[in-house]
């Protein structure tokens, strides 16, 4: 079986055509493009060498998602940055000053975090301390990405219905010292969730007839349907012997992407290169989380495939989904490339704990805190700039949580009360139910930093502090 994974080629969404004055998207009669592509990248509006400026502008779009399957559109009332779902992937080398001139065009406030790169509080884009961008405002974001992987971009204001409705995009920094492969596919997970004050329905190409769209989806962490790139079912063209490399982000509120990666290495995850090579025959995504992935496409082909996940219990049954269909071109032999791991053992577990975070709350009652506490009624712990933390997160619920931190990226030291084999930096990291995860950081960042559970309607309903940095 050829590796599950999500693969990207190039551009957005599926291109949308004009609607009747009735919302129904008009039958053509020919085949819709429904090839794979990365993203478009973000237009480098500064020509300096170590400066690069491009601009952002959130604002509605209406994009159709059609269904190769069974011939079906949905038309979708959401929102895109430079509409275009996902948004433009912001390209950057290590050291490089970012300015991002973010226009608002929404009719409500909004704002742009910066997820997994550790920029200067002012630009974290929270609302903890202001009010965010104002509908027809605009912002200027500036700062110099130190680190080195797969980042990206979205609202923390009204953030489970902004991600949601299509605000977000990719961030990638690169070390010009690493090999580059032949080619690079950027792929953006979302699971085919509605919000219910979204105006969507199922449209027939041929009848024109429409019915309600499924709004469960992700609901327990259950995907539905996987979107890639915007796109379903999407057919991913690529030569045999190629050397691939895969940047992946779970972008869905809530839903968790459980990928067959047999015979793909993973070689990065939040925050750059793995210690040491790591070939899963599955990948877990959390919400919020990105792996690097090499692939070497051999003869042959098949549809990759994603296993049914709930948040509640992990493996579950349901069918497993191809998410794309793989076009392999020639007849030659896979090719081979190495990457430069670097192994470090990890840190010693000192023993104690500077932050106790324990996650609780109920499905039943959509009730999430920490420490029993709800947003924005908490209590803030302090650090000193400088200190080394010891962080321990708990979670007493009976759902999985994704902890992120604002930031800080954080070594970690053991979960589940396993340490890892290799130094392991990451910026989200999955809280499996009834277990812990033990972290270290170094408080090197002076503001105050969300904590939070990245399943966003948790987040929204509670489950989210604030750390401290003196």
């Amino acid at each position: 079986m050829i590796p599950l994974l999500l693969l990207a080629c190039s551009p957005h969404t599926a291109p949308v055509q004009e609607p009747h004055e009735t919302g129904v998207p008009e039958d053509t009669g020919e085949p819709r493009e429904n090839t794979l592509r990365s993203p478009a990248e973000a237009e480098d509006l500064d020509p300096a060498e170590g400066l690069v400026r491009v601009a952002l502008s959130a604002g509605s779009l209406r994009r159709e998602i059609w269904d190769p399957t069974t011939g079906r559109i949905r038309v979708v009332e959401g929102y895109a940055f430079n509409g275009q779902v996902p948004g433009p992937t912001i390209r950057l080398q290590k050291g490089d000053i970012l300015t991002v001139d973010i226009e608002n065009e929404l009719d409500q406030p909004t704002t742009v975090h910066w997820h997994g790169l550790s920029v200067p509080y002012e630009m974290d884009g929270v609302t903890w301390t202001n009010e965010g961008i104002p509908a027809g405002g605009s912002f200027q974001a500036v700062f110099t990405a130190d680190e080195v992987g797969t980042f990206w971009y979205h609202p923390h204001h009204d953030s489970d219905r902004q991600v949601d409705l299509g605000l977000y995009g990719v961030v990638i920094v690169e070390d010009p010292a690493e090999p580059a492969a032949d080619r690079e596919l950027v792929i953006v997970l979302d699971a085919d969730a509605e919000d219910p004050d979204s105006e969507s329905t199922w449209e027939d190409t041929q009848t024109g007839v429409g019915s309600d769209p499924d709004l469960t989806h992700g609901a327990h962490g259950d995907a539905g349907s996987w979107l890639l790139n915007g796109l379903l079912a999407p057919t991913v063209e690529l030569e045999v012997g190629e050397r691939v490399r895969l940047r992946l982000l779970n972008a869905s509120n809530s839903a968790y992407a459980w990928l067959d990666t047999t015979g793909m290495p993973v070689l990065a995850r939040d925050q750059g290169l793995l210690a040491e090579e790591w070939l899963p025959e599955r990948l877990l995504l959390a919400p919020g989380d990105r792996a690097e992935l090499l692939w070497l496409p051999g003869p042959g082909g098949e549809a990759f495939q994603a296993w049914p996940y709930d948040r509640r219990g992990g493996d579950t049954q349901g069918p497993v989904q191809d998410l794309a269909v793989v076009a392999l071109r020639g007849d030659g032999r896979a090719a081979s490339m190495s990457f430069p791991h670097v192994f470090e053992a990890p840190t010693p577990d000192p023993g104690h704990t500077d932050v106790l975070w324990t996650f609780q709350g109920e499905e039943h009652t959509d009730t999430w805190m920490i420490n029993g506490e709800q947003y924005p009624d908490v209590t803030i712990p302090v650090l000193a700039y400088g200190q080394e933390a010891i962080i321990e997160v708990r979670n007493l619920s009976a759902t999985e949580h994704p902890f992120h931190l604002h930031g800080m990226s954080f070594e970690v030291l053991s979960e589940g009360g396993v340490a890892p084999q290799a130094r392991l930096i990451e910026d989200t990291v999955n809280v499996p139910i009834h277990s812990a995860v033990r972290l270290r950081v170094l408080a090197t960042n002076r503001g105050d930093w969300m904590a939070h559970c990245h399943i966003l309607p948790h987040a929204h309903r509670g489950m989210m502090t604030v750390l401290r940095v003196e």
